[in-house]
């Protein structure tokens, strides 16, 4: 892996985007996140654009904030991305995930965006919001902005590259407690564009849903609570798995998805 990130410097593993309806958009450029928001114990932060080095020095220098894990989490990570840097994309999931991150697609998750995604200990996302295909090599800028797309036939360096990332992010989806089914499907896309995923298909892929071991420590949590809070671990999954659909329009104002997240625990009769 040390010479795959080294090799990052002259090309960045990205994976273009061709929005629904078969229709492209122009690629919006890279930020930091927003700023993280804190009320009471719990942070939430919002991945917006393009995937990149900076979105991931950004994440690096705020994921202090983050303590301990209060209803409904500790950190809420929410994600409108159409791709960008697959190696840094795959740096902030590790540190989603050492951070126990409920991660909720609220527009779109493209490409990379999938890597941040996984990572999540919560997944969400609703039906045609994940899109997937084959990881590529371009050129380009510090932003994560495509300056030219490198065709690997032609260029030794750039296709050892892609071998070399293809080896790595199966690796990398499995410690995320992935199937190996979501890599495959990934590889079988190969053409320009992406491929989105039905409600079915992300659930199959392991792309909504809870980490094993932690849906364990959190229903135990729950089970032990009075009140609207006091439900069993197929009771958890449940709800929680209305949280993308039920909450998505609030991801511009934090403090409202919290209170929508809790709502959504709180209330059996939600559909």
């Amino acid at each position: 892996m040390r010479s795959l990130f080294a090799a990052a410097g002259l090309f960045a593993l990205i994976f273009n985007l061709n929005l629904a309806h078969g229709s492209a958009q122009g690629v919006q450029e890279s930020r930091a996140p927003t700023q993280p928001i804190q009320e009471g114990h719990v942070v939430v932060m919002a991945i917006k654009g393009q995937i990149s080095k900076k979105v991931l020095a950004s994440i690096q220098s705020s994921i202090a904030n983050v303590t301990g894990d209060p209803i409904p989490a500790g950190l809420i990570v929410l994600l409108d991305s159409p791709g960008g840097d697959g190696i840094a994309a795959m740096k902030i999931g590790e540190i989603l995930r050492a951070n126990k991150a409920h991660v909720f697609v609220t527009g779109q998750c493209a490409s990379a965006c999938i890597l941040v995604l996984a990572s999540g200990v919560v997944r969400g996302a609703p039906a045609y919001t994940v899109g997937i295909h084959r990881g590529r090599i371009t050129k380009s800028d510090e932003n994560a902005k495509i300056l030219e797309e490198i065709d690997i036939k032609s260029n030794p360096q750039a296709k050892e590259l892609l071998e070399r990332f293809e080896k790595a992010v199966p690796v990398y989806f499995s410690q995320m407690g992935m199937p190996p089914e979501l890599f495959q499907a990934m590889q079988s896309h190969q053409y320009k564009g992406v491929y989105r995923l039905s409600n079915e298909e992300i659930i199959f892929y392991g792309l909504s849903g809870f980490e094993a071991k932690y849906l364990d420590m959190r229903a135990a949590f729950y089970e032990k609570m009075t009140g609207p809070y006091h439900m069993d671990k197929e009771e958890l999954h449940r709800r929680t798995l209305r949280v993308a659909s039920r909450c998505a329009e609030f991801d511009q104002k934090h403090p409202a998805f919290i209170h929508c997240y809790k709502q959504v625990l709180r209330d059996p009769f939600l559909n």
